[in-house]
């Protein structure tokens, strides 16, 4: 039995896409055959679990001086943020991961430990976060795959083309999750670069159904999960709820970050939600405003009504989400314009509709990538 290491944004990460799809990589290919483990790998600019609260931590003062937070709103901001961190790290338990924690001095440890070594999936090639861990450059001797890595970007700088066709000098085999992925790294390789699905895809709905937790709201809701500050669809969601008799949803304070924009927004604010129950939000809501990638991803895995617009200071983001709802046919969904971010546009859209055939297709070229992973 191949033994692959995979190394992505997991180690002491609170992101919900993002342990989800390391969740998704490793059952997929666990059932393929493979014995695949996440390998645990500090990244510089995550540090230790719980980061985020520590982060939040450091820098107090200068947030108080802004926000002039009371103590007591302090002291439940902490309680809040250590619930949803306990949350997640309970559902760390269903991922397999590595034994040792590797930071770049170390990482070149576990080169004799693995068999094959996958990058990804993700945003490992995001080059404002450059780290040529996440390129494998530690591995020798051994073959080197990606497995839908993304760049998140469309245009690559004269600079960092350098370092593509640097890094990817040795790969065995390359994919990647956005399309215009493939035209943007095919020029800096010999390698085939191909495109392939998130592994959050990879996985059928009653599969999801295994770690997705009960209904906890049990009146009629719109879910609401923005990564992003912007205004205008928080203001949107108010109107769509109050239209629909619908209660508002959220996750405050996402990623450790004491924001504004969250304070007096949503009916329901949830904190102890672990990966399970934010795919259960998605599940039974009645419909789903959002800005993130992996929460279009289960929304169309449930066939949910649901609107994604461009997360606000991540403008070079946006191929993701065109990417992934091309895939799913529903386009008139990413609400990308002044035109369609108003409540006549969204009210004279349909409920989703997932056309399965194309999909299916999808899913069958990705499964064949990863087979194809050897020693």
């Amino acid at each position: 039995m191949k033994k692959v290491g995979i190394i992505t944004h997991y180690y002491g990460s609170q992101n919900y896409g993002g342990l989800l799809q390391a969740y998704a990589l490793c059952k997929k290919l666990n059932a393929l055959g493979y014995d695949a483990e996440q390998i645990q790998y500090i990244h510089k600019d995550v540090g230790e679990p719980n980061n985020a609260v520590r982060k939040w931590s450091t820098n107090r003062i200068a947030n108080a001086l802004k926000i002039r937070i009371s103590r007591v709103k302090e002291k439940d901001f902490f309680s809040n943020m250590k619930k949803r961190s306990k949350a997640i790290e309970e559902f760390r338990k269903n991922i397999p991961h590595s034994f040792e924690i590797y930071s770049k001095d170390t990482i070149s440890q576990s080169n004799d430990l693995y068999d094959a070594f996958i990058t990804g999936s993700d945003q490992v090639w995001n080059m404002d976060w450059y780290d040529e861990a996440y390129f494998l450059k530690f591995v020798e001797n051994k073959p080197k795959y990606s497995y839908a890595a993304s760049v998140g970007t469309n245009e690559l700088t004269t600079e960092r083309k350098k370092l593509f066709k640097e890094n990817l000098m040795d790969y065995t085999k390359i994919s990647v999750r956005e399309k215009d992925s493939v035209e943007l790294l095919q020029p800096l390789t010999k390698v085939e670069v191909q495109y392939v699905l998130d592994p959050t895809l990879l996985l059928a709905k009653n599969e999801w159904d295994e770690i997705c937790l009960g209904k906890r709201i049990q009146e009629k809701y719109l879910f609401c999960y923005f990564l992003g500050e912007g205004i205008v669809e928080r203001q949107l969601a108010r109107e769509y709820a109050d239209a629909h008799e619908l209660k508002i949803v959220t996750l405050p304070f996402l990623n450790g970050q004491k924001r504004k924009c969250d304070e007096k927004f949503g009916d329901v604010k949830l904190y102890d939600v672990s990966p399970g129950e934010f795919v259960s939000l998605i599940k039974y809501s009645d419909c789903v405003f959002t800005d993130s990638f992996h929460a279009c991803v289960f929304s169309n895995i449930y066939e949910k009504n649901f609107f994604v617009f461009p997360r606000s200071g991540a403008d070079k983001m946006s191929n993701r989400i065109t990417s992934l709802i091309s895939l799913f046919h529903n386009q008139e969904r990413f609400c990308d314009s002044s035109e369609k971010q108003s409540m006549e546009y969204i009210n004279s859209i349909g409920n989703a509709h997932v056309y399965r055939k194309s999909i299916d297709e999808e899913i069958e070229k990705s499964i064949i990538f990863l087979k194809e992973i050897k020693d």
